[in-house]
């Protein structure tokens, strides 16, 4: 899923541009043929970076590059590869990071994306120089939350930072009348919200309704609410009665 640059998540970003100078060597060749070499390069984008033991990467990524040339680099016709490459005549550029979306690694080995918000410009300058290597970092910050990233090269890389989210889903570190309910239930960032007033298993109209870790669910003879459960008591007895099934990667519901 991509996601335009405005999106309204928790997130960072920073941006380190450096480049790394070498010497162009001249030769008997053909003249043409040595100036050809000498206004092109190459432009990489690796795609993953690991932060706090977590491999990220970027995906749905639409990077507008423009200058004396306009090129555009995207992860749409290869969503599995670890970088993109691209080459660029010598002179001054733009970069633009259009859409993008960060995922994080799931113990299973799958990504699923996260609640992230880039920090550093979506538009960054650099140069492509004779013989030369320049490269670009963008930043994000994250909670690492799941909710059902001339002859010369350019290499942009990722960095994220990880900040303590604002509560512990089904914990107990919101106040009294309060609850954290997981992001795959809420579609939103990690907040403490009110608990609702009818009891696991009396009908409702709605996931307001509910009393804390547990939401508005027809399971067959209309809307009651059920108590949910997270993603560690996936197949295992609710206090409630039945078995936690998975709903979402980070909650169950039980049935």
């Amino acid at each position: 899923m991509a996601r335009f640059i405005r999106s309204k998540t928790t997130l960072a970003a920073a941006l380190l541009m450096g480049s790394l100078a070498a010497s162009a060597c001249g030769g008997s060749g053909d003249p043409a043929a040595a100036r050809d070499h000498a206004e092109s390069g190459t432009v990489s984008l690796p795609l993953t970076t690991t932060a706090n033991s977590h491999t990220y990467r970027l995906s749905g990524v639409y990077l507008n590059v423009t200058g004396n040339t306009s090129t555009t680099l995207t992860t749409t016709d290869a969503p599995e590869e670890t970088s993109l490459s691209v080459t660029l005549p010598t002179g001054s550029y733009t970069a633009n990071l259009y859409y993008w979306t960060l995922e994080q690694q799931q113990p299973d080995g799958h990504f699923a994306s996260v609640p992230a918000t880039l920090l550093s410009s979506q538009y960054l300058g650099f140069g492509i120089s004779n013989g030369t290597t320049t490269t670009i970092s963008y930043r994000f910050q994250t909670d690492g939350v799941v909710v059902t990233v001339g002859a010369g090269e350019l290499r942009v890389k990722v960095a994220v930072d990880e900040v303590a989210p604002p509560c512990t889903p089904f914990g107990a570190d919101c106040g009294e009348g309060t609850w954290c309910p997981p992001t795959g239930l809420t579609g939103a960032p990690l907040a403490c919200i009110a608990t609702g007033t009818v009891d696991i298993g009396d009908p409702c109209s709605g996931p307001s309704d509910c009393v804390s870790t547990s939401s508005c669910f027809d399971l067959g003879e209309g809307p009651v609410c059920a108590e949910l459960c997270p993603s560690s008591r996936f197949g295992e007895a609710c206090d409630s009665g039945g078995t936690c099934q998975g709903a979402a990667p980070d909650y169950g519901v039980c049935r």
